[in-house]
């Protein structure tokens, strides 16, 4: 009886360590096997909290806070995430973090500056100076944003207790007045992130009028399908739209793995 017993036992563990390996196997084949995608998180300031939107006000100032915000982010700082994808898929340059940071701000101004409406480039520079002087406290200390950046870091990654607003926020907006004061041309940025083989297209002005979701997303597929007629390697992208504005980010994922977070890819392009 106890050897029919541990017999059963032994089988019931066989069959659960077989069952742990199966799923390990599938999850490891489809990391592998599954089609890469770039996943981009865009914040919304109409769906924010009553205290998100005050931050955003006290950022963007008062008067047509949210036509600014959308600016900034739908417009402007989906380029600053593709700018890292095209880091990471064409083996680009490898810095600390706050200089990669840096440095895509200074791909997304070269970037609009080359292709952008001319008024859309001064109504940013007219944000991020606003927004600099505005959040927190760090610009009337006279602190300095990148040593800031460098002491809330490692190399690879951020404090978790550097995401504030007054903190993180004004370090990025502090970057972004940095890349606009420096006004450095696309080819020149695109050397420092470690490109030489590429090829520009014509300098074609991207015409957007008034920016919201779907507006935003024609501008992330038309940076992709420019940065590949430059020669260059990217992902497939997927951009959606989270109701708290802070959330603005972007990484790689896979199609399987995202399935988990019940992504519909309709919209990937």
């Amino acid at each position: 009886m106890d050897k029919e017993k541990n017999n059963k036992s032994n089988l019931n563990n066989i069959i659960g360590w077989g069952i742990v390996i199966a799923i390990w196997l599938v999850l490891i084949l489809g990391y592998m096997f599954s089609p890469k995608m770039y996943f981009i998180s865009t914040g919304l300031y109409n769906q924010g909290s009553e205290e998100s939107k005050e931050n955003v006000k006290i950022a963007m100032g008062e008067e047509n806070t949210e036509k600014r915000f959308r600016l900034y982010f739908q417009w402007y700082n989906v380029i600053h995430e593709l700018g890292h994808g095209l880091i990471r898929y064409n083996n680009g340059a490898k810095n600390h973090i706050v200089d990669e940071e840096q440095l895509v701000n200074d791909f997304a101004v070269a970037y609009w500056k080359e292709y952008g409406e001319q008024e859309k480039v001064d109504a940013l520079e007219d944000i991020v100076n606003y927004a600099v002087e505005n959040v927190g406290d760090n610009y009337k200390n006279n602190v300095d944003y990148m040593q800031l950046g460098r002491d809330n870091s490692t190399y690879s990654s951020f404090k978790n207790e550097f995401f504030t607003f007054n903190d993180y926020g004004w370090f990025q907006f502090s970057s972004v007045k940095h890349s606009l004061e420096m006004g450095r041309d696309l080819e020149t940025v695109l050397s420092e992130m470690g490109f030489t083989n590429y090829e520009l297209s014509s300098s074609k002005i991207l015409k957007y009028g008034e920016i919201n979701e779907d507006v935003s997303r024609k501008i992330v597929k038309d940076a992709i399908d420019n940065f590949r007629s430059w020669g260059f390697e990217y992902k497939d992208a997927y951009q959606v739209f989270d109701k708290d504005p802070n959330n603005n980010y972007s990484r790689p994922v896979t199609r399987l793995f995202n399935l988990f977070n019940y992504v519909d890819f309709k919209n990937a392009f």
